[in-house]
């Protein structure tokens, strides 16, 4: 299953915890003061995606949308809305290659030249912009150097690698930050909703909300026991990302390291040096094993040598 298509922010009809920044995104749109070009910077599965999409659902169907309750329920919209016919709506993704090649970006500029329906602003919704290559990036510069009168860019950066300056300074940046107590929250909301169990302690290793849910779900979908072995989980994510291939489970590996080193190092509070420096040794195995696309039974033949199951 397509773990990102499952879980698409899309769906979420109900904002949580980022409700005092929808009131001031709202209060921009409806005094027409929302920037031309901006750029929203956050952890991946924070949730900018899904304010994002709210204020779409406020600014074209009002009449559907609950702003006291934050909450939209229009079947059809929804419909629409997923299949990308929103006429004044544009949506690119730089984690799909061929949505963000350059003739595509270039194909834009075309777009833009025609005019509005029902007098409306566009929206060109550019996600994960830091994956977007160099040459599309020149590209997109030149667009949003001269958005047009009626167009405006929300730029969505997850902060999975760097983006490059020259975007960066032509955006007005918003950082969608949450606390501890907004995070719990959101987790709560979430695993209610999707009645997932909770297979990790949700307060043991900071995550965002939304990969809390994945990786959770991923767990229990697939039975995997968080008392298992070490390497024998490690094995089935590995295993899990070569067959599915979405980097949702090589970021799961990851976490799920520090979870297993959180445990161990709370049961051996007396030898806390020792510990790190395992944990240390570990994910740099790791990334190294994801980086340089290493031999798996290397990988998990070298961890065991290094007395890794605790």
């Amino acid at each position: 299953m397509n773990i990102a298509e499952h879980f698409n922010p899309k769906k979420s009809l109900k904002l949580i915890g980022l409700e005092k920044n929808f009131i001031f995104f709202k209060k921009l749109l409806l005094s027409k003061k929302f920037p031309k070009v901006s750029l929203f910077t956050g952890d991946q599965g924070i949730g900018k995606n899904t304010l994002i999409n709210h204020l779409m659902y406020f600014y074209f169907n009002k009449s559907n949308y609950n702003d006291e309750e934050y909450h939209f329920e229009n079947k059809i919209f929804i419909k629409k809305y997923l299949d990308k016919l929103i006429p004044n709506m544009i949506y690119l993704d730089g984690n799909n290659s061929k949505s963000t090649k350059i003739d595509e970006i270039r194909n834009l500029k075309e777009l833009l030249l025609k005019s509005n329906l029902d007098n409306l602003k566009r929206f060109v919704i550019l996600d994960n912009v830091e994956k977007i290559n160099t040459n599309s990036l020149n590209a997109l510069l030149k667009l949003i150097e001269e958005p047009g009168e009626n167009n405006n860019f929300i730029l969505i950066n997850n902060k999975t690698s760097s983006l490059i300056d020259t975007i960066k300074s032509r955006c007005i940046e918003f950082k969608i930050i949450i606390n501890q107590i907004t995070r719990d929250k959101i987790i709560k909301f979430l695993m209610d909703y999707h009645k997932q169990m909770n297979v990790f302690e949700s307060n043991f290793i900071s995550v965002s909300p939304g990969n809390f849910l994945k990786f959770n779900y991923i767990f229990e979908k697939n039975k995997i026991n968080t008392n298992d072995e070490y390497l024998s989980i490690l094995n089935k994510l590995i295993n899990l990302f070569k067959k599915e291939k979405e980097n949702i489970y090589r970021d799961l590996v990851i976490y799920f390291t520090e979870y297993h080193f959180k445990k161990i190092s709370l049961k051996r509070s007396y030898d806390l040096e020792n510990v790190s420096k395992k944990r240390s040794l570990v994910l740099t195995n790791i990334n190294d094993f994801f980086l340089y696309n290493l031999n798996q039974n290397t990988l998990l033949n070298s961890l065991e040598s290094k007395f890794i199951n605790e």
